[in-house]
Order: C-alpha cells, then structure tokens, then sequence
C-alpha cells in the first residue's frame, strides 16, 4: 500500500472516530476545525463516507451523523441494541415456522436497514445481511416501514425520493405507492413480489411503539419459486403476531392483531 493511500486511509478512519467520540455529528466547518484539515478535503471526505453509507446527511440542518450501515462492520453490534435483542426469538420463531428467511428492519431517512436477521437453513434461501439497505418504495419490510410515516410525512418523501426501478416489478409510480401504502396501513402488513429481486417475495408487519409510531418491521422472505399466493399469505398471521410480540416486548404493548 503506498503512503499516500496509507494518508488517504488515515484521515478517513479519523473522521469516522471523530464521529464515534460526537454522536451529535457535525456541519463541515465544525468538523474542518476539530480536525485541521481544508474544509474542500473535509467535504470531500464527508460526501464520500455518506455516500457509501458510513454516515447520515440531514440537509436541513446541514449535519452529517454516524449512518446506520456501519452496522454491517460488526455483526455482534447489533446484539446490544434492545429492538433487536428483543425481537430475537420472533425472528427465531418466524423462520423456524416458515423454514424461510425472518428479517428485522429499521427505517434511516430514505432507506430501510436491516438490523437483524436468522436465514432459512434450505440450500436456496433469501439472504438479508445485517446492514444491507434497500430503498423505502421496494420490498415489503421496506414499504412496511413507509407505511408508518403519517401523511405529511410521506408527502415529503414522496417529493425528495427517486423511485429508481430496482426490477421491473418494482413500483416507480408515486400515485400507485401512495396507494399502496393506504392498502397496507387498511391491512396491517406489506408484502413485495419481485420488487427487489425478481425472485424474492415477502411479507413484512410493522412493530410500533405504544402511541402506533412504527419503529420497525419484521419479514419473511424467500425464494419465489417456492412461494406461491397462498404460501405468502400464510405467512401473514406468522409476522403480524411476531411484530406484536416484540412491541410487547420493547414496549410493554403492542400492535392489534384485529
């Protein structure tokens, strides 16, 4: 490695150990004056580790945070955060009921991160790592998190987010995922044919807190050649009880099954 790859390596683990130290975050300038650096190099290294997912941009305060995708460094991580120790054995449950994929998600400004998850043991199996993001318009625990945004909320989104096609099943229609997330707040679950992958299906239910904001969601996913209408329906009971475990859990209540 030559030195100035070493220098370039250094000052990025510098910022991020600053960011470690400051959860709080920090503007450029802030940052530009704790580290002695120019504030173009600053920036530079700000847009890169925000765009790779190691930290979090809030335009309207001009702030970049710790992001969530960090969380993909270390598996363990996640073992202390409370929502997903607690959630721990519904995701143990969910795929040891279903033999499929039970994944745990949290929602980070546009994105949904997953936070934990405990994959099927059959040799064809969806795989959801821990820190792997997906859009907030594609896949069933992603819209389940959206689902979640009171309207305002969701306006504001809708008017920020590119709804880029991740397949050709993915919904890129503003007017038709606002209409979809109405559905799933109607029917208390989401569920996603082929709209991160072109095999993959899922159901997912949102876990709330005990005013009803939803802080997460839990998923089954699976292969789609394997899972047909009635098979994914069947899972829908499966998540729905399994998130409002884990609201109980957390929060000493939890969603209505009703």
């Amino acid at each position: 490695m030559s030195t100035e790859t070493n220098k370039v390596l250094d000052r990025a683990l510098a910022v991020l150990r600053q960011f470690a130290l400051r959860p709080s975050g920090y503007t450029v300038p802030e940052l530009t004056a704790e580290l002695g650096m120019s504030k173009t190099t600053t920036r530079r290294f700000l847009q890169t580790l925000a765009g790779r997912g190691f930290l979090d941009y809030d335009p309207d305060r001009q702030r970049y945070t710790l992001g969530m995708l960090i969380l993909g460094l270390s598996t363990g991580l996640s073992q202390h955060n409370t929502l997903a120790v607690a959630a721990q054995p519904m995701l143990e449950g969910l795929q040891r009921e279903s033999t499929e994929t039970a994944s745990l998600w949290i929602r980070v400004r546009l994105e949904a991160i997953c936070l934990s998850s405990v994959e099927s043991d059959r040799f064809i199996r969806a795989v959801s790592p821990i820190g792997r993001s997906v859009p907030l318009h594609a896949g069933c625990h992603a819209k389940a998190l959206l689902a979640g945004l009171d309207d305002a909320e969701l306006d504001d989104y809708l008017k920020v987010a590119e709804l880029a096609p991740l397949t050709s099943y993915t919904i890129t229609s503003p007017v038709d995922l606002k209409n979809q997330v109405v559905q799933i707040r109607t029917d208390g679950y989401a569920e996603s044919r082929g709209e991160v992958n072109a095999d993959g299906v899922g159901v997912a239910a949102p876990i709330a807190n005990p005013a009803g904001r939803v802080v997460a969601s839990l998923s089954i996913t699976a292969p789609g050649h394997r899972v047909d209408k009635d098979r994914l329906r069947s899972f829908v009971p499966l998540v729905r009880e399994a998130a409002a475990e884990a609201s109980r859990r957390v929060f000493g209540s939890g969603l209505s099954n009703a």
